[in-house]
């Protein structure tokens, strides 16, 4: 059986180890996001997923019971259900605000401000299915969810591009493109920094070279 232990890093913020014992392969971001959610919402959607209420058992009985219960694509749904239930409702302004914050604590400084690139100073320069690139004060800013890129030819972008933090550019670009998809890359972007493991599939931050 997997299971996960909690330590805190200097910085305050809450880190997860997973240990994994007899059950192989149980993605470390579903036990991180397990261990941070709380007992009734890990109740409430076992009995979603066809598991009667138990009463009396600690989070760690409940996330033990889950684990060795569930089946493999019953463990991917909850996995869904729990990303969904921490941030499924939140709009596209809050999510930003969570990645910046974020931003600012890997960069060890405050990131530019949104309103600096108002959105009238973006042009939509190409389009095709998953795949936006705009051109902003000169510089080209590309959301590819296909290929996990994000890329901007600014200055700050290649200081910010090796600490995965995004540009006004970038950020900006989240804006502007169809919510359904900005909120997968947002969401996307916060559950692999939160939760992931060492293993979890990263977004290319990619800053252009300067001949």
């Amino acid at each position: 059986m997997a299971m996960a232990t909690e330590n805190t890093a200097e910085n305050g913020r809450r880190t997860f180890q997973v240990v994994r014992g007899g059950r192989a392969e149980i993605p470390p971001r579903l036990m991180n996001l397990l261990r941070d959610t709380s007992a009734p919402v890990i109740v409430y959607l076992a009995e979603r997923h066809g598991l009667r209420r138990v009463p009396g058992l600690s989070r760690e009985d409940l996330i033990e019971r889950i684990l060795r219960r569930l089946p493999e694509d019953g463990l991917r749904r909850l996995e869904d259900d729990l990303i969904a239930a921490r941030y499924g409702g939140q709009p596209i302004e809050e999510l930003l605000g969570l990645i910046m914050a974020s931003d600012a604590r890997r960069l060890g400084r405050s990131t530019p401000r949104l309103d600096a690139m108002p959105p009238e100073h973006a042009t939509l320069i190409e389009r095709t299915p998953g795949r936006w690139v705009y051109t902003m004060h000169g510089y080209d800013v590309t959301i590819d969810l296909r290929q996990r890129r994000l890329a901007c030819g600014c200055a700050f972008f290649r200081f910010s591009a090796g600490r995965q933090a995004l540009c006004k550019h970038l950020a900006r670009a989240l804006t502007l493109i169809p919510e359904v998809y900005a909120r997968e890359v947002l969401i996307d972007l916060l559950v692999s920094r939160e939760y992931g493991g060492p293993d979890a599939p990263n977004w290319e931050y990619d800053s252009p070279k300067v001949a």
